[in-house]
């Protein structure tokens, strides 16, 4: 559901085009909102003749704790994601570059649990069916199922590869 450079992408969008998107169109009007909602303004939000009368036709006053804890939400939630696209941004991370090799890494780790004995290779060329290895094609196969995309991968694989086999040894 996250914007990348994917088939089965939303949309793609930079990191900086949503870090400035968000901004505008969520914390900006959720601070604007947290003020006009503040105690001070509540008189905005009554009629002097509702003031006479029980409330009807399912008419209430507008319960401002309740959309004020709402809007605290929306903004935690906003000022999460902009302070993780601006990690990337520091970084110099493109989300397409990360969700590729989390792919990839997580297949290969996925691979490895279920079936220990298979070896964490990408095997030799075999020219009779003109392939290297059924590790590559697995998580090709993985790829393209989850982004919709065919790609090659080769350097993806392997470096979830060295990290795997990293991480092998130091847990044994």
């Amino acid at each position: 559901m996250s914007p990348s450079a994917f088939a089965i992408s939303p949309f793609d969008m930079s990191a900086t085009q949503r870090i400035t998107w968000l901004k505008r169109n969520v914390l900006h009007p959720v601070e604007r909102l947290e003020s006009a909602l503040a105690n001070e303004n509540a008189p905005h939000f009554v009629h002097w003749e509702d003031q006479l009368r029980e409330p009807q036709d399912g008419i209430v006053p507008v319960d401002c704790v309740e959309l004020l804890s709402g809007l605290a939400a929306l903004k935690v939630q906003a000022i999460n994601v902009i302070s993780k696209l601006e990690c990337d941004l520091g970084m110099k991370v493109q989300t397409t570059d990360e969700i590729r090799f989390t792919i990839v890494y997580d297949a290969i780790w996925d691979l490895h649990d279920f079936f220990p004995e298979f070896p964490l290779s990408r095997g030799n060329w075999d020219p009779e069916h003109k392939q290297v290895g059924i590790l590559p094609d697995y998580v090709r196969r993985v790829f393209l199922e989850t982004t919709g995309d065919h790609e090659q991968l080769d350097g993806p694989i392997q470096l979830a590869l060295q990290d795997v086999r990293r991480s092998q040894r130091k847990s044994t």
